[in-house]
């Protein structure tokens, strides 16, 4: 007869079994990188903040606007090139009087030249080595990194592999601003700071105005060998375009890739609602050929709010009579306008209307 305690060993192994500890979150507005992006987040350095969007530019205005960095770049190169064809022989004939002590025009007899002479020929010869250092140094990188850049690609090869798009992916990439270290999830001068140049750059109101391009600038440089990898995930259909919505990327040593959506990056909800209201407001007058209007109600707005006495309901409710008449004047119905775009809760100003 099998003894009767083994059936209760099994169970009091199993029970006794040690439970796994959770794993720690981050703390909010951070969460954790869903395992979907890890294909991506791989491509990424830890040494930088990323933000990705999708451009919805048209494909015809992105070509618009790529077109001239590449015709500037041409013509830096052909005046570069023609700069050599010019100087080239002056140079040749000073190595050869100096290196071989061939004699040439170029050749200087000290002995028989008067020392102003010799200065002034000094000063010449300078201050043409040192403009054609100038235009290597400072100018000539520019052609050469945009045709032939390597470490983080060019925007040349970008172009070439992913061609011009309704919707294209967008990855942009901290500059020297961010210095990656522990505390940058905490409250501190690291998260203001980072919170303070995010929030910037995912302004609803300053995205809508750019394509993808041309929001380089001294806080931010666009990674082309990361977007050209996104892309080609996307037409492979590894990652879905949603996987590249308007998000920001940042490595934490003890929590890994984390992400902060947009709307805690630019501030509260309502801030966030505000932004894209006012988004929605200045595009269907755009589609309308009446964009003079969105900046005529921004001055009216901005000069009724700051007048004495503040900007309460009654302030607010002259105002819109006021916008009222702007806009019949320009034959464009005020009410049904509002409607289309969702009426004026959440616009900034207007919250007690």
């Amino acid at each position: 007869m099998p003894p009767k305690n083994k059936g209760r060993a099994f169970k009091s192994s199993s029970s006794s079994r040690p439970t796994l500890p959770s794993k720690p979150t981050p703390p909010k507005p951070f969460v954790p990188a869903p395992k979907s992006l890890e294909p991506f987040l791989e491509k990424l350095s830890k040494n930088h903040v990323y933000i990705t969007h999708i451009d919805t530019k048209p494909a015809e205005f992105k070509k618009k606007i790529f077109a001239v960095p590449v015709l500037m770049n041409i013509v830096i190169i052909a005046l570069i090139f023609l700069r050599i064809k010019m100087i080239g022989p002056y140079y040749m004939k000073i190595c050869f009087s100096v290196m071989w002590g061939e004699k040439n025009e170029m050749t200087m007899n000290t002995s028989q030249m008067a020392t102003n002479d010799i200065m002034q020929e000094i000063w010449k010869r300078t201050m043409t080595f040192m403009a054609d250092l100038l235009i290597y140094v400072f100018i000539w990188p520019w052609p050469r990194a945009f045709f032939a850049g390597r470490k983080d690609g060019n925007p040349c090869s970008w172009r070439l592999a992913t061609g011009f798009k309704e919707k294209e992916i967008v990855v942009r990439r901290s500059r020297k601003w961010f210095i990656p270290g522990e505390g940058v999830l905490l409250e501190g001068p690291e998260q203001k700071l980072l919170f303070e140049n995010v929030g910037k750059a995912v302004d609803p109101m300053w995205m809508s105005e750019k394509t993808g391009y041309l929001m380089l600038n001294k806080e931010w440089d666009l990674d082309w060998k990361v977007m050209i990898f996104a892309t080609k995930q996307v037409d492979q259909k590894a990652m879905k375009l949603e996987d590249f919505k308007t998000t920001i990327f940042v490595h934490d040593k003890e929590f890994g890739w984390v992400l902060i959506e947009t709307a805690e990056a630019g501030g509260s909800l309502a801030e966030e609602e505000g932004r894209r209201k006012i988004v929605a407001f200045k595009d269907e007058l755009t589609a309308l050929g009446k964009e003079n209007l969105f900046f005529r109600w921004i001055e009216l707005v901005q000069f009724e709010s700051s007048q004495p006495g503040g900007f309460g309901p009654d302030r607010q409710r002259q105002t819109m009579e006021k916008a009222k008449q702007m806009f019949e004047s320009q034959e464009v119905d005020f009410d049904k306008f509002w409607a289309k775009v969702g009426g004026m809760k959440g616009m900034p100003g207007m919250d007690e209307m």
